[in-house]
């Protein structure tokens, strides 16, 4: 396929059975070519599954919603959750982020009403997102949340992976994230939950204001700015600690590191992972040097210049990857 947009293109052709019998074989061969591309198809005819399911009171004009849809953005400040051009069937964002809860959009565009629940997901590539309410959320790859108001008018987050929030306090509609019987409740707050599926722990660490931290059986604790405390779901006990700022406990978020005689291939490890890319070492003996320095969402390139330099290493630019290496000594 010559590029992403012919690629989405002939997906949302074969999802709606519009493509002919050459482009049905092409895509079949593009699927079968990596696991990746069977995924990102699946998650496209997900969507259009939602979209089909959606019960609507009344026949609709499409011209017509789009038009409704143009007259609701240029007259509403609100942030609108955004739907597909309408030139393609389908499409879905090269991040990656996959929008579930189409239904809340296509049913606000159709006939005004509100619909309570939202679902995001995030792939192989972070998500930042502003929900109804305009707090800001910001997803951890593999990560995804469900936002609701539910019948208690209480703004519900359900969470599976890691996310940053910054919420928008509001006395009359309280914030909870729940996951199983564990809430945490916020207090007018910037905070961060992890909560990994397969895990045995739920770790939150406020960067600012203050959230409560309790679960259905247990009054919990406090925490406020600079705090953090893992709740064992086992044991079901917490354990409430002073954030080390050596952790870079939401670097993924900030892209801001704080390294204290760091090792170096721990310290390899989070620039590739917040970074997507690929540091290497072409030494072992060199994964035991130690790092102090601080790194405030620079660009990967000047993190990596900084590094070498810091522990005197040569930089190797191979294919897509990058070796930190001893200086070759002159003779």
């Amino acid at each position: 396929m010559k590029n992403f947009e012919d690629k989405d293109d002939l997906i949302a052709k074969v999802i709606a059975g519009e493509a002919n019998g050459e482009e049905i074989a092409l895509l079949e061969i593009w699927k079968n070519a990596s696991v990746a591309n069977l995924e990102y198809f699946t998650l496209n005819k997900k969507l259009l599954d939602t979209i089909s399911s959606i019960e609507l009171e009344h026949p609709v004009n499409i011209n017509t919603a789009w038009n409704k849809l143009d007259e609701r953005i240029s007259n509403n400040a609100t942030k609108v959750i955004p739907l597909y051009k309408r030139t393609t069937v389908i499409r879905i964002a090269a991040s990656l982020m996959l929008i579930v809860a189409l239904s809340f959009l296509m049913k606000w565009i159709f006939t005004g009403k509100e619909v309570q629940s939202l679902q995001y997901l995030a792939l192989n590539k972070t998500v930042s997102n502003t929900l109804p309410d305009g707090s800001k959320v910001f997803l951890n790859k593999h990560s995804e949340i469900t936002y609701s108001l539910n019948k208690d008018n209480v703004r519900e987050v359900k969470l599976k992976g890691e996310a940053f929030f910054e919420v928008v306090h509001n006395e009359q509609q309280p914030f909870e994230i729940i996951i199983n019987d564990v809430i945490i409740k916020d207090i007018g707050t910037a905070f961060n939950v992890k909560a990994l599926p397969g895990t045995n722990n739920i770790e939150v660490v406020v960067e600012s204001g203050e959230v409560h931290f309790f679960t259905s059986t247990d009054a919990g604790l406090n925490l406020v700015k600079g705090q953090k405390a893992i709740y064992n779901i086992t044991a079901k006990q917490f354990v409430q600690s002073i954030l080390d700022p050596s952790e870079n406990a939401v670097s993924y978020h900030s892209k801001i590191f704080q390294f204290n005689q760091t090792p170096l291939d721990n310290v390899i490890k989070q620039i590739n992972d917040v970074y997507d890319v690929n540091i290497a070492l072409n030494d072992e003996a060199l994964a035991d040097k130690k790092l102090s320095v601080i790194f405030n969402n620079e660009p990967v390139d000047v993190v990596i210049s900084i590094i070498a330099e810091t522990l005197d290493l040569d930089i190797e630019k191979r294919d897509s990857s990058v070796i930190l290496k001893s200086k070759t000594k002159v003779q």
